[in-house]
């Protein structure tokens, strides 16, 4: 009764509104088959050793139809609740039969930047894959089931699992190689300063925001994805257990990449600071210029306006014309002066 009443309380919590739809994939060295199945025990009854099953679950709009499959294949309620819930960190259990993952992963499509929840589950002979939306994000894992690509086919589970954490953690590369080179613009731009954009800045603080957010995402995936490579024989065999290698060496990579443009973006926000205060600066002299040129002009001027009775100067017939002969030669001199010391 208390299962009863906590299934009835596990909710998809994202807003995906991809209707559920089960893809049930099944292949070995003779070729392969693929239906599209709505009852859980249709699938049960269809897994062999002689073939690897993969159950593809697109849309999660389907609360009771998901915690029945997780279920059926000996996943506690609290896993199910795992694979509807989003907006989580990666998480790896390791059971008697199976391994359950759930983890987000970020990636482009149609010039879009997605983040959606993925959940897995590795057992002998299958592999079941929940996935948010219907996009093609393992469509070429699929392709390569079809085509034999790879000599996918003539593998086992844990080798399609392999094939799956590696699509995941490339989008993840992708994300980070995308970030790095926007980045490396932005430095472009600031090194240019002649052309320096008002709003740079922003751009810069958004950039920040979405390393910090992939970095929050991909940061976990080292301790968890680490667990993979211990699991028990049964379900991942000594010859498989380099592919998974090779994925958490494409994880590191990905890190240190993520790494290098939270150094950049530091440097970046240096280099705009520096830029203001060398515009700043820029600034300040052209003012020390002109007011080189103007501050013996005005003690001229301001001599000139005394209101003395005996200046002899009020008196000259061409006083006037020889002050603003004076007055000109000596801002004349001041600015030849500047200009040779290289002020502008």
């Amino acid at each position: 009764m208390r299962n009863r009443n906590l299934s009835s309380k596990i909710i998809y919590t994202g807003t995906n509104k991809t209707p559920t739809n089960i893809q049930f994939i099944q292949y070995s060295e003779l070729g392969h088959t693929e239906e599209t199945i709505g009852e859980i025990q249709d699938i049960v009854s269809r897994i062999n050793d002689q073939t690897v099953s993969w159950v593809r679950v697109t849309g999660l709009n389907d609360p009771e139809l998901i915690i029945r499959l997780v279920k059926e294949f000996g996943l506690n309620i609290m896993d199910a609740k795992d694979v509807l819930s989003v907006y989580q960190i990666i998480t790896v259990e390791e059971y008697d039969k199976n391994v359950f993952i759930a983890l987000p992963v970020q990636y482009y499509y149609n010039d879009r930047d997605v983040v959606e929840h993925i959940a897995l589950i590795l057992g002998k002979n299958y592999v079941i894959s929940f996935q948010e939306s219907d996009n093609p994000l393992f469509d070429s894992i699929y392709a390569a089931i079809k085509e034999n690509s790879l000599r996918i086919n003539n593998k086992k589970s844990d080798f399609l699992l392999a094939s799956l954490l590696g699509v995941i953690i490339s989008n993840y590369g992708e994300c980070v190689n995308s970030l790095e080179e926007n980045f490396e613009d932005l430095e472009d731009q600031l090194l240019d300063t002649k052309g320096l954009r008002e709003n740079l800045i922003s751009d810069i603080q958004e950039k920040r925001r979405e390393m910090i957010y992939l970095r929050k995402l991909l940061l976990p995936f080292k301790e968890q994805m680490a667990k993979l490579l211990r699991v028990d024989k049964s379900l991942i065999c000594d010859e498989e257990v380099s592919y998974f290698k090779d994925v958490y060496d494409q994880l590191l990579y990905a890190l240190q990449s993520l790494e290098s443009c939270r150094e950049i973006m530091s440097s970046l926000i240096d280099l705009y600071l520096n830029n203001n205060d060398l515009k700043m600066n820029q600034i300040m002299k052209r003012l020390t210029v002109v007011a080189t040129i103007f501050i013996p002009l005005t003690f001229l001027v301001g001599v000139w306006g005394m209101n003395f009775k005996f200046m002899p100067e009020l008196h000259w017939q061409y006083g006037y014309f020889v002050a603003w002969g004076i007055l000109v030669v000596i801002g004349l001199a001041i600015v030849w002066y500047l200009k040779k010391k290289g002020w502008f």
